[in-house]
């Protein structure tokens, strides 16, 4: 009966920890990034071919929305060190004042404030620039379950 009990424990612990790691369970942003979930407008992150990021917002129907009071810092933590990017607006979008540190698959923190006194959401993820054979788009942007 312990045994049982122990097996059916496991299952459980390993089938959440499957569910909290999947970041693959998105939507695709228009322009190819990611979306980053619960932030109102939608916020699409998008590295472009220079490294530098580009921060779009969007409204439920993912129509593009003016930048508001939003903002946005992202932190790389970069084999070469740790990077803090600040962005200003450009348009009807955030951009950042400098490209990300060379290299991949290291972290990135991107803070997101809806005001400046909000309180940061924060989103972490891998900069992975390779394409996915599933859904075509660049890996940190991956929208199918692999």
């Amino acid at each position: 009966m312990k045994t049982i009990r122990n097996i059916i424990l496991a299952v459980a612990l390993c089938t959440s920890t499957a569910i909290a790691n999947d970041n693959h369970s998105q939507i695709a942003g228009p322009k190819g990034g990611r979306i980053l979930d619960k932030t109102t407008p939608h916020a699409e992150f998008v590295v472009g071919k220079d490294r530098s990021v580009t921060i779009n917002f969007y409204d439920k129907a993912l129509k593009a929305v003016a930048v508001e009071s939003q903002s946005v810092t992202v932190i790389a933590n970069a084999k070469s060190g740790k990077a803090t990017i600040e962005f200003e607006k450009s348009g009807n979008s955030l951009v950042s004042k400098a490209k990300l540190p060379d290299g991949e698959n290291y972290n990135l923190v991107v803070q997101f404030r809806q005001t400046a006194e909000a309180k940061p959401q924060n989103f972490r993820f891998k900069l992975d620039l390779s394409f996915c054979s599933g859904c075509k788009l660049l890996e940190y942007a991956c929208t199918c379950d692999h």
